[in-house]
């Protein structure tokens, strides 16, 4: 009878059968930037079922800037997908990466608590000032997170200043999106990929930011060393069938 069963999907013994080759097996450890935390979540397990010398993913998600500050200093890490070029550069500049891919951008757009007061008010960048709108909380990512970067260069653009607008400062992009979709804030600047997501869920509003003031960011995807199934997952990221889903479904734009 036993002759007859197969084994479970993900089975350790089933996946050794198809990679004898031990060099060519193993998990990886990826360190991501917040806003990919949605597409690796779906996926992973195409990525898995797809790559069967991977037994399991372990990812770790934060501003590029704090992800990449701790590669140089040593944290064990397979893959580092950073929404920096800056940060990338430091990276690679330190002897870290093997190699490194652009795979896309993303640009700004703005994010309302559907529930706000404010949520019929805000329909541009001037509307998250309290001279706009008195009372209105606004939050912005830190200066050194990637989308702080982005949303500094859009209200430079805007003829405004982040000392004008924010109440408060997260440290990464999915901490920002968190606090307004609980309400803890009106407003902030947030990737338009991030309203892409969330649009589902109906607790927030976006508002489009003109091209003339909009800006972007670039994502990399690196190796950290040579390993076989760091190498897969590296080309998974950077191949023309993830680039277009990142596109078509999560709001993602051409590297």
């Amino acid at each position: 009878m036993s002759a007859c069963g197969s084994s479970p999907t993900g089975d350790s013994s089933s996946k050794d059968a198809q990679c004898p080759d031990e060099s060519t097996r193993g998990s990886l450890v990826v360190l991501a930037a917040s806003s990919m935390a949605p597409v690796f979540a779906d996926a992973e397990e195409q990525f898995l079922t797809t790559h069967p010398c991977v037994r399991a993913v372990s990812f770790s998600y934060g501003s590029s800037a704090t992800l990449g500050a701790q590669i140089v200093n040593g944290s064990p890490a397979d893959v580092f997908v950073s929404a920096s070029e800056t940060t990338m550069s430091t990276v690679s500049d330190s002897g870290r990466t093997v190699n490194t891919t652009l795979f896309a951008r993303n640009s700004g757009e703005i994010m309302v608590n559907a529930t706000s007061r404010f949520a019929d008010t805000v329909t541009n960048i001037a509307n998250l000032s309290k001279s706009s709108n008195p009372g209105i909380k606004v939050g912005l990512c830190v200066t050194t997170a990637p989308c702080g970067d982005l949303a500094d260069s859009i209200l430079e653009k805007s003829g405004s200043d982040r000392r004008a607008l924010a109440d408060t400062e997260s440290p990464s992009v999915e901490d920002l999106v968190s606090k307004i979709e609980m309400g803890e804030l009106d407003a902030g600047i947030v990737y338009h990929s991030d309203c892409v997501s969330v649009q589902k869920s109906k607790r927030t509003v976006c508002v489009s930011i003109p091209s003339d003031v909009n800006a972007t960011n670039s994502y990399y995807v690196a190796a950290l060393n040579t390993r076989n199934v760091t190498q897969q997952f590296v080309d998974f990221v950077s191949s023309p069938a993830f680039t277009t889903s990142l596109q078509s479904k999560y709001g993602f734009l051409a590297p």
